[in-house]
């Protein structure tokens, strides 16, 4: 069973008719579902990833005043529910913060985002970590009556602003450019096995970020990128296999004309949504151009290269 699957039917089947019982005033102005840190909050768990940080168990969100008033009798709830269900126990590592619980909506987002009310600057969107978007989003909402959390999961839902957006695809764009259509070559030039590798994972990485802007989906952290990028259905099977042959591959003829074959799907991408003009191969003349587009002289005055 699913982590997701397992924390909503632990939720519907023992925890809310409690609640429902004891506090129903709670339900009223909270939201509770499972959101955050682990594969299982992406519904990309397996039985592997069961040994740690896994088991029953859901997030209460309210907002900060809220806490302070019901937090005794919530965590009085919540301390009466069965630890085991439907085989499952609850396994927490000790390396790990807390993952479920009651949380104060306000706390929960500035974890990961540093902020604790939105709108936000763009300026301000852009120093907040993809992983960490792609964390404070990800999951699902079981009970949603807490508006103000609500409020906040949409807004960031929403994705970047435009401004944002082209930043960061300029300095992914630089990225793919330099390290797989330019040092990749000259390390397999030179048989520099670790210039090599690190080529290939520079150039990987960017490419992934740019598929996940154009996706308009946040970027997790690098162990559930490939899976993430696969469960959104959003790119071909062919992708895929060009780029699993990339990884695999150390013969420097297929490095070279793979790292081109999807350096030049990016730009058919470019091309085809109309954000660059250029008709250059080379992906830096499209990171330029892009970067020159930004409106905001703030964020265009940023050096190419940043923004990721």
């Amino acid at each position: 069973m699913k982590g997701i699957e397992l924390s909503k039917k632990y939720f519907n089947d023992i925890a809310y008719p409690i609640f429902k019982n004891t506090c129903p005033e709670i339900l009223d102005i909270a939201s509770i579902g499972l959101v955050g840190e682990g594969s299982e909050c992406f519904g990309l768990d397996d039985d592997i990833s069961k040994d740690h940080d896994f088991g029953p168990g859901f997030c209460i969100w309210l907002k900060e005043d809220d806490v302070k008033i019901y937090k005794n009798k919530i965590e009085s709830v919540l301390k009466k529910l069965p630890k085991e269900f439907l085989g499952y126990e609850r396994v927490d590592s000790k390396l790990s913060d807390k993952r479920v619980g009651l949380f104060s909506l306000e706390d929960f987002y500035e974890k990961y985002t540093s902020y604790r009310k939105f709108p936000i600057s763009d300026i301000d969107f852009l120093k907040i970590p993809e992983s960490f978007l792609a964390t404070v989003t990800n999951g699902e909402i079981f009970l949603d009556n807490c508006s103000l959390f609500s409020d906040y999961r949409k807004y960031l839902l929403d994705f970047y602003p435009e401004d944002v957006v082209r930043k960061k695809l300029a300095a992914y764009l630089f990225q793919m450019a330099q390290a797989g259509q330019y040092n990749l070559k000259r390390s397999l030039d030179r048989s520099d096995i670790s210039a090599v590798f690190f080529a290939k994972a520079e150039f990987m990485e960017a490419l992934f970020g740019v598929l996940f802007l154009f996706a308009k989906v946040y970027m997790p952290y690098y162990k559930l990128r490939y899976k993430r990028l696969v469960q959104i259905k959003y790119y071909p099977d062919q992708l895929f296999e060009d780029m699993n042959k990339f990884f695999l591959s150390n013969d420097k003829k297929d490095l070279v004309y793979l790292s081109e074959k999807l350096s030049l799907y990016v730009k058919d991408i470019l091309k085809y949504r109309s954000i660059t003009r250029s008709d250059d191969d080379f992906l830096l003349n499209h990171a330029i151009e892009i970067q020159n587009s930004i409106k905001n002289p703030q964020i265009r005055a940023i050096n190419l290269v940043k923004g990721n």
